[in-house]
């Protein structure tokens, strides 16, 4: 569970430090644009950067207390979740920091902005399915799940079939307190991209487009994490389930099982590609925004 849960972060982190070297954008015309791509790329980088030391840091840390039953496995969840938390919050310093107009003359348009009218819609979409993932899983997982709130039990007489890991409170506890807190981030830095000073630029596209790419950057951290979190429930839910059935005769547990795994893998998949997705570009025509 441990190893699946780290793949798509590190796919992230990896795609997103080799594509900010190797496919650089021209440098900008006007100097307030490129002042604040500048700002943004360091930011980026400084987010990936720091929320896989996050991450690292709490993972190795539990395991060097991990000796009660199912430590391991929240250790695991607790992972990506660091991450998107210390992602997100180091977003949203940088676009708090955004660079001010300045200059003899500054212009400044009165446009109202709303929380996502900058997000792009895949990435709202993608916020959408893993959240519903995560909640049905943690939901079903905590009312089947046996006493011990790590296992699954099916009775069998005279046999008794057992399967862990498995979501139930245990890992969906924490798992739920840390989507929680990192929608609350992701909200509250979404916020901040809306509400910071607009770039001082005659193409209104280019302002729109650096809008837009930072609050790609931020959807694309959280959502990351919250589909491998929803990914790894899902599929060690899935093999507790398909280990029961098969092991007691039932088809259709077994059968479910297959498939709730196969949209836990489903989901880790979705979450390397997100993270691997740069953030949009200027319109055609114009220069480029970085990632």
């Amino acid at each position: 569970m441990s190893v699946l849960l780290l793949l798509p972060v590190l796919a992230g982190v990896m795609a997103l430090v080799v594509t900010g070297v190797v496919r650089r954008s021209p440098p900008s015309r006007e100097a307030a644009v490129a002042g604040a791509r500048a700002h943004a790329r360091v930011g980026s980088a400084a987010a990936v950067l720091l929320g896989a030391a996050a991450g690292v840091w709490i993972g190795t840390t539990r395991l060097e207390h991990a000796a009660a039953p199912g430590s391991l496995g929240v250790t695991a969840l607790l992972v990506p979740v660091t991450f998107g938390l210390v992602h997100t919050a180091v977003l949203a310093v940088a676009e708090l920091t955004w660079p001010r107009p300045d200059g003899a003359v500054r212009r400044a348009r009165l446009e109202r902005r709303g929380l996502l009218d900058a997000a792009p819609r895949w990435l709202l979409r993608m916020a959408a399915v893993s959240a519903v993932a995560a909640t049905t899983t943690v939901l079903a997982g905590s009312l089947v799940a046996a006493p011990d709130g790590r296992s699954l039990v099916v009775d069998d007489p005279p046999f008794e079939v057992t399967a862990s890991p498995f979501a139930g409170p245990v890992y969906g506890t924490p798992a739920a307190v840390g989507l929680l807190l990192l929608a609350a981030a992701t909200a509250g830095a979404l916020w901040v991209v809306a509400n910071r000073p607009a770039v001082a630029t005659q193409d209104d596209r280019i302002e729109a487009a650096l809008r837009v790419a930072s609050a790609h950057r931020v959807l694309r951290g959280a959502v990351g994490a919250s589909l491998t979190v929803s990914g790894g429930l899902l599929g060690v839910s899935g093999r507790a389930l398909w280990t029961v059935g098969s092991s007691s005769g039932r088809e259709l547990v077994a059968l479910l099982g297959l498939l709730t795994a196969a949209c836990g893998f489903t989901a880790l998949l979705a979450a390397a590609v997100v993270l691997c997705t740069r953030a949009p570009r200027v319109p055609a025509g114009e220069q480029a925004v970085p990632a």
